[in-house]
């Protein structure tokens, strides 16, 4: 199923540079496009509004799966969704998502995602996204089952309309990049209240 998600705020986009996640080091690590599970990625932030439409979509997907399902393999209800809110310091909500492409399937490469200007121009292969711009994020919505506790919807990235482009964050901080604690994945972040604390019932992430 395809779905548009409109005027989002791009995070910690990785679209140049396939990365996999490092069980060792415990996060993200740049590598090579056929390394096991590497792929291209960027989270977002995303109003209300979109959430609700990214919301049923999701449910659409996962409820069509769950109608062809003949050997009744399907649970009734997604556990994992591609988005969460996420309670901020001043009590606000941030509707987070995030979209990913495999970087190869079977023994073919899969290039990174199609990038085009406000105007619908592709953009030069070097072209470098940056946390803070605002883009439209076009996704294939995917339901999955792979076995026990591991069933829900994912969001697969087929190409991004940047709409503003921000700035470079040039960090001007004294220290050197360290091995350890890192904030590069909100996902691995843990909401300050359970979910149903947060939101009306109308956005069931």
């Amino acid at each position: 199923m395809q779905h548009i998600i409109n005027n989002v705020s791009v995070l910690y986009p990785r679209l140049n540079q396939p990365y996999r996640f490092d069980n060792g080091e415990r996060r993200s690590v740049p590598c090579n496009w056929d390394a096991d599970s590497a792929s291209y990625d960027t989270s977002f932030i995303m109003d209300k509004e979109e959430a609700l439409n990214l919301s049923r979509v999701c449910k659409e997907a996962y409820n069509n799966a769950v109608a062809m399902d003949t050997k009744n393999k399907w649970p009734e209800k997604p556990k994992r969704m591609p988005a969460k809110p996420v309670k901020q310091e001043d009590g606000s909500v941030q509707y987070i998502g995030k979209c990913k492409i495999n970087s190869k399937y079977g023994p073919d490469k899969v290039n990174p995602p199609k990038q085009v200007d406000a105007k619908r121009n592709k953009l030069p292969e070097d072209f470098r996204l940056t946390t803070g711009s605002k883009a439209n994020i076009a996704v294939t919505v995917v339901p999955y089952n792979t076995g026990v506790e591991n069933y829900g919807v994912s969001l697969r990235i087929r190409a991004i309309q940047v709409l503003e482009l921000a700035a470079e964050k040039v960090s001007n901080d004294p220290f050197e990049v360290q091995d350890g604690y890192t904030t590069d994945d909100p996902f691995a972040s843990k909401p300050a209240d359970k979910v149903e604390d947060i939101l009306d019932d109308e956005i069931p992430f």
